[in-house]
């Protein structure tokens, strides 16, 4: 597959994936219109011209050309249309089945059931996937203190180094407890109170230390530590310029340029800053080969490569299906997606493109770790796609419950307050705001579109 149809297909996936969870959506204001005696007059997934339509209890039910979103249209718009032409205060003569001839309670709901369906969908989702077995990084324990990689990790002093650990340990123990893997050691480590019983093997002995980590300004503790792997090359990007130079899986990296390396870290200080023609000397069963290509440049400058280091896994067995387990998940997500918001409107994040895209590349972003996944096992595509719906059904739901008149939550808004004063909104008034939230919806997505557009441009390939 070439870069452009490679592109395509991440587009495609991304946009279709976005498109199933507004779908999603629009189904709960179908569902719970049908139920409060609210007539649909079209449900679309897509939008623009219909490429097919049926119609059903009165409803027509269409797939459109572009898989961009969709749409559930309500009746209503003849009885405002006629309360304009007339100039009349409120909406004295409505159909059956209108929008406006119910009580608000019943648009509350109505327009409530769209958030909450993209809510129930990523409980159902992140249930399912607590439950599936699933393949996670199990890394030897072999490790390397930080001090020894001034490239990577700057002037940090490393506690563990101090202590007597050295690079090319192995961590054995800690606190008394085996250890299995890197991934072992991160998590009993977060969990210490900043003192640690190490034990290392080393040329077939058996060290113990004791370990007193640097305390950071968030609280956390720093013991110094980080993993050390072969340099075998575990995949590459079939349209990378790696691959096309190259490159291949189960090749052990062994030099670059002219530099000898033995680890990943090594490997990452040799690569540092290299912009330009870049040489790797590697082995295979048939020999030596060395492999030139000029990486890709992100949009800072700097070189992203497409090629990753081997690491092991190994199988975890899922847990028995739980919604609890799932609203937990969803919990978090949104927790995270509210203080992301927070940050951004507080302007204490500067750069809001490393948190805030718009449709384009956020199909990019679905699309390309989609891809990544098949690379390795269709079930991780699986997996890493259907967490990514869930994260991208809880923004829709957090999104649309913004009190602007063309959401979902301006909606509720306007119904609420009707029912609070006991008057119904005048249909001008409604019309105006409408065109208000029309607009706030160009503008948003105008300026999403130029975050993305600005993100773009920048990337240097």
């Amino acid at each position: 597959m070439n870069a452009v149809a490679a592109i395509l297909l991440k587009y495609l996936i991304g946009l279709v994936s976005i498109s199933l969870v507004v779908g999603i959506h629009e189904a709960g204001h179908l569902v719970a219109a049908n139920f409060q005696g609210i007539e649909v007059e079209v449900f679309s997934f897509g939008i623009g011209p219909k490429l097919w339509s049926c119609r059903y209890k009165g409803t027509e039910y269409r797939i459109s050309w572009l898989p961009l979103g969709g749409y559930c249209r309500l009746k209503g718009s003849d009885d405002l249309s006629q309360a304009l032409i007339h100039n009349q205060r409120t909406f004295t003569h409505t159909e059956e089945g209108s929008l406006f001839s119910v009580h608000p309670i019943r648009r509350m709901v109505t327009y409530l059931a769209g958030p909450l369906a993209n809510l129930i969908f990523a409980i159902l989702v992140y249930a399912l996937l607590a439950s599936l077995p699933v393949a996670t990084l199990s890394d030897s324990a072999m490790v390397a203190t930080v001090n020894d990689y001034p490239l990577l990790f700057g002037n940090q002093t490393s506690p563990a180094y101090e202590a007597g650990i050295r690079s090319g340990d192995t961590i054995v123990q800690i606190d008394g407890i085996s250890i299995e893997d890197w991934q072992q050691v991160q998590a009993l480590l977060e969990r210490t109170q900043g003192e640690a019983d190490i034990t290392i093997q080393r040329n077939q002995k058996m060290l113990t230390f004791t370990v007193r980590a640097e305390k950071m300004s968030e609280g956390a503790y720093r013991f110094g530590l980080t993993v050390l792997q072969p340099t075998i090359v575990g995949n590459v990007r079939p349209a990378s310029v790696e691959a096309h130079n190259g490159l291949a899986e189960g090749d052990r990296i062994i030099k670059v340029g002219s530099v000898s390396v033995t680890n990943q870290l090594e490997l990452l200080s040799a690569l540092q800053s290299k912009t330009d023609r870049v040489s790797l000397t590697v082995q295979r069963a048939d020999g030596t080969h060395v492999v030139v290509f000029r990486p890709y440049l992100d949009e800072q400058g700097q070189p992203e490569f497409g090629f990753a280091i081997q690491s092991r896994t190994r199988q975890l067995p899922g847990k028995p299906f739980s919604l609890a387990a799932g609203w937990q998940k969803t919990g978090r997500i949104i927790k995270e997606t509210l203080a992301t918001l927070t940050a951004i409107f507080s302007r204490s994040q500067p750069d809001i493109r490393s948190n805030v895209t718009g449709m384009a590349r956020s199909a990019l972003l679905i699309g390309d770790i989609t891809t990544l996944g098949f690379e390795d096992a269709p079930e991780s595509a699986a997996y890493a796609l259907l967490y990514l719906m869930g994260v991208v059904s809880i923004s829709l739901a957090i999104a649309n419950l913004v009190p602007l008149p063309a959401f979902d939550g301006g909606q509720v808004a306007i119904a609420l307050g009707e029912w609070i004063t006991k008057r119904q909104i005048r249909p001008k008034t409604y019309y105006v705001l409408q065109l208000i939230g029309i607009a706030c919806v160009v503008v948003l997505f105008i300026a999403l579109s130029w975050v993305d557009i600005r993100h773009f441009l920048l990337i240097r390939r």
